[in-house]
């Protein structure tokens, strides 16, 4: 998982911007959904996938801090 993507999550925690978290997740599930539509056998697109997937997960919790739920 890259450090940078938590980093950037704490910040907008951190600066309460719920709407960049959820530019950020919106984002990254676009990105997620074409890769994903993109498999065709002759690139593995798995590994890209799995990443954007965690970052989406980072992006959550974020999103619940900020909610209260955690």
């Amino acid at each position: 998982m890259s450090e940078a993507m938590k980093w950037i999550v704490d910040g907008f925690v951190k600066l309460n911007n719920r709407q960049a978290l959820n530019d950020l997740k919106a984002n990254h599930c676009r990105m997620a959904t074409e890769l994903k539509s993109r498999r065709d056998g002759v690139l593995d697109l798995s590994s890209p996938i799995r990443q954007l997937e965690k970052e989406i997960e980072v992006v959550e919790e974020g999103l619940a801090r900020l909610a209260g739920e955690r």
